[in-house]
């Protein structure tokens, strides 16, 4: 699994927004920065407070946008799937790109690719990649007349473990409910997903702990 922040964008506004609400950045224009000047360190302040309360205050977060290039396992995006609102995902197709190469124990989440003597050690994994690797080559050879492996039947075979790479969008909001939720899942997708997600955010700390804090 691989996780990597690109970009994110909307803390400014977000906190003129929230401004607003304080009556800190009533009266001022956006881009007039003299509110920054006067008030982005107090805002800063108020934010980390409003966006662990969880009562409606921490909304300014929905206005916070994350891109993120991932590539992870079928079976975790799955699970992710089941995040519809306030996310957007562009994938890798498997529909292009199976039969473009030969597939690898790089394509596949451990420990089908742990070590290289791991396929054999894994007879499934390794009846799995030379049935795709077959069928790919019969693809590549065929004939009108000869025998192919459909599309259909190449997807309808291909492991869960197998990796797939998407851009994700997301805003704060969703991810501190990701990690409310998730970060004591049995998968340890998840927790690699959050922990590099969080470490590669700016405004990080708007963000819950990975490692819940202890209840006094």
């Amino acid at each position: 699994m691989r996780v990597k922040v690109l970009w994110e964008y909307g803390s400014g506004p977000a906190l003129f927004g929230l401004g607003l609400s304080y009556g800190l950045t009533s009266g001022y224009d956006f881009y007039n920065f003299e509110w920054r000047k006067l008030f982005y360190r107090r805002l800063c302040r108020v934010s980390q407070r409003c966006a662990k309360r969880g009562n409606g205050e921490e909304k300014f977060l929905r206005m916070i946008q994350i891109w993120a290039d991932v590539t992870a396992p079928r079976f975790w995006w799955t699970e992710f799937d089941t995040y519809k609102v306030g996310t957007v995902a562009l994938s890798e197709s498997t529909m292009h790109t199976l039969g473009k190469r030969p597939l690898t124990p790089e394509d596949f989440e451990p420990p089908m690719n742990q070590r290289p003597e791991g396929l054999i050690n894994n007879p499934l994994a390794a009846a799995i990649l030379a049935s795709m690797s077959q069928s790919r080559l019969e693809g590549l050879n065929r004939t009108m007349t000869s025998p192919f492996t459909p599309i259909e039947v190449k997807k309808a075979a291909l492991p869960e473990g197998f990796l797939q790479r998407r851009i994700v969008n997301l805003n704060y909001a969703v991810l501190a409910n990701m990690i409310r939720q998730r970060r004591k899942h049995k998968l340890p997708q998840w927790r690699q997903f959050l922990t590099e997600m969080r470490a590669g955010l700016v405004n990080s700390e708007l963000l819950p702990e990975i490692e819940e804090e202890e209840k006094k």
